[in-house]
């Protein structure tokens, strides 16, 4: 399990279970072996993929009460918040005029009712309701862009700010109404500053600043340490 959701309005923890092929809604108080509240689990759930490669990557949009699963090869199943057991998508966004290609991060805005998945090197935009084959109604790709994968990103919703990863490890703010080969309107050279390359992306309003993880196994960072929390000061994004 090499992600999570956290639903702060309804106070749920929600994971993926990749061995079998689930998606666990625990209280957000659980501790200990405590028994998921909700398992989104069954052949009609189209939850696939091997053990290794599965589903690994989960949000919530407790705003419209949907949990978000991108899924191998290249789909993104989108569940009722409140769905248990066998239970179908309400929605699967997959094919060939989505331009999803394996397994991507995705991100919902709320407020501008978009749905951003990243994958291909691209920021792929989409309505928040699209459903099956859609196209993106905006792209965000190219050189001058620098769009890379990363593992989780971002939406800081009252803005419409995209923080995403870059080529060569920088973090970049780009707008949910940028369409093109457009440069990002900030960025931090996170990696040229530290030696690391972040994997995951978190924010915190409150402070202003951004949070990153960074595993340090495919670039190894001076320090010989591996895994670690990167926090950057970021006023201009909020």
């Amino acid at each position: 399990m090499h992600g999570f959701g956290f639903d702060a309005t309804h106070d749920e923890i929600v994971v993926t279970s990749p061995l079998t092929q689930a998606v666990l809604i625990f209280r957000g108080g659980a501790g200990g072996e405590q028994a998921p509240i909700r398992v989104i689990q069954g052949p009609h759930t189209q939850i696939t993929g091997p053990a290794n490669l599965g589903n690994d990557r989960v949000i919530v949009d407790p705003v419209n009460n949907e949990i978000y699963l991108p899924s191998v090869p290249d789909s993104i199943l989108v569940f009722d918040r409140t769905a248990n057991g066998d239970a179908a998508p309400k929605r699967v966004l997959h094919g060939p005029d989505t331009q999803i290609r394996g397994m991507a991060s995705v991100a919902v805005d709320a407020v501008h009712n978009v749905l951003v998945a990243n994958t291909g090197n691209s920021l792929l935009i989409f309505d928040r309701t699209a459903d099956g084959n859609a196209k993106p109604k905006a792209v965000i790709r190219g050189p001058k862009s620098g769009v890379a994968n990363i593992s989780s990103f971002q939406i800081y919703a009252p803005k419409g700010w995209i923080i995403a990863g870059g080529q060569g490890g920088f973090i970049g703010a780009w707008s949910v109404n940028d369409s093109g080969d457009v440069p990002p309107r900030w960025k931090i050279p996170v990696n040229q500053l530290t030696g690391y390359t972040a994997s995951g992306i978190a924010l915190d309003p409150a402070h202003k600043e951004m949070i990153l993880s960074a595993a340090g196994q495919r670039v190894r960072p001076p320090t010989g340490i591996a895994n670690t929390v990167l926090t950057f000061s970021w006023p201009e994004i909020f």
